[in-house]
């Protein structure tokens, strides 16, 4: 059984200005090429601060989809498998400034927002939309049947929404979630349509909040749609995603002990994540989803890029084109 494998770009757009030219885009798409890679994940966004993340804005660079899949297939790259959506970051277009799957309120626009993607994902060769399942975590808020039932009304809304047009739902658990054990995974998933509502697993993110990504899949492995295979070189024992503003504080300024990159590249022998193993997993599973390779935070995104796919290739024995 080959993995289909893809990349993340987001580590390409460490910044609003680093990444808004098309010769950017291009010489990414050709990075990753050149590294074995074939498909790309794409941030969804807001503007210039991810000009690739919504359907007006890749008009407006490559005059309609069908236009960036042309610019993509021109630099070795055959499909988007899959695009990442956060509700809590603002979609200045719509006047949308932080939604929650916690706010029944947001929900309709959550959807309204998440619809184009049901057209952009078919016709760039993807089939998975990768959302962000909870908002951080805060003292105000619990996990708990109540609350886990108001976030499922509105995925599974999105999930139905988006099956009716062939394409895939996946939540996303992150290391600064209110979702802390997997436990409290568990308890979302089940109240979500399994027909139409997947898991996404990220190896890294698990591991900084203290889970193991092995036995994370192998508990949801009938649930699970979508990976986003990295490193991570600390786990949280600090327990610094309380802080006011994890992502900055605690992931950018690295918390208290000023750890410089909390994210890192497959092969890193400081890496706290069994790659190796969480692979075999997946390959003794029969997994079919998309494996998207990712370096957050990564100093040289080509090098990156070009370390991953070495490992991929080399320790991981990978068909990368498969």
């Amino acid at each position: 059984m080959t993995l289909k494998w893809s990349y993340a770009l987001n580590q390409w757009n460490n910044g609003h200005d680093r990444f808004v030219l098309r010769e950017d885009h291009e010489r990414a798409f050709k990075t990753l090429s050149a590294s074995g890679f074939d498909a790309v994940e794409v941030p969804c966004g807001s503007g210039r601060w991810e000009p690739l993340g919504r359907k007006d804005w890749i008009e407006k660079y490559y005059g309609s989809v069908s236009g960036l899949k042309c610019a993509m297939a021109a630099c070795g790259i055959a499909a988007a498998s899959s695009f990442v959506f956060n509700p809590a970051e603002p979609i200045f277009e719509e006047g949308a400034f932080g939604l929650s799957p916690l706010n029944v309120a947001d929900h309709g626009r959550i959807l309204g927002t998440l619809g184009q993607y049901a057209d952009i994902l078919p016709e760039l060769g993807g089939d998975t939309l990768v959302v962000r399942a909870l908002p951080n975590w805060s003292a105000d808020r619990a996990v708990n049947q109540q609350s886990m039932q108001v976030a499922a009304d509105c995925w599974n809304a999105v999930g139905a929404m988006l099956a009716a047009r062939g394409v895939k739902l996946a939540l996303n658990f992150d290391c600064v979630t209110m979702a802390r054990t997997a436990d409290d995974i568990g308890l979302l998933l089940a109240l979500c349509d399994p027909a139409s509502v997947g898991l996404s697993i990220d190896t890294a993110d698990a591991a900084i909040m203290g889970l193991d990504p092995v036995a994370l899949f192998q508990r949801f492995a009938d649930r699970t749609i979508h990976v986003q295979l990295k490193n991570a070189l600390a786990r949280d024992d600090l327990d610094e995603y309380r802080l006011p503003f994890p992502e900055k504080f605690m992931l950018a300024g690295g918390g208290s002990r000023k750890i410089p990159r909390w994210y890192t590249e497959l092969g890193d022998e400081d890496g706290i994540v069994d790659i190796a193993s969480f692979h075999k997993a997946l390959v003794d599973a029969d997994y079919r989803g998309w494996v998207v390779v990712e370096s957050d935070q990564s100093p040289v995104p080509a090098t990156s890029a070009m370390l991953n796919g070495w490992f991929a290739r080399n320790v991981l024995k990978a068909d990368l084109r498969g």
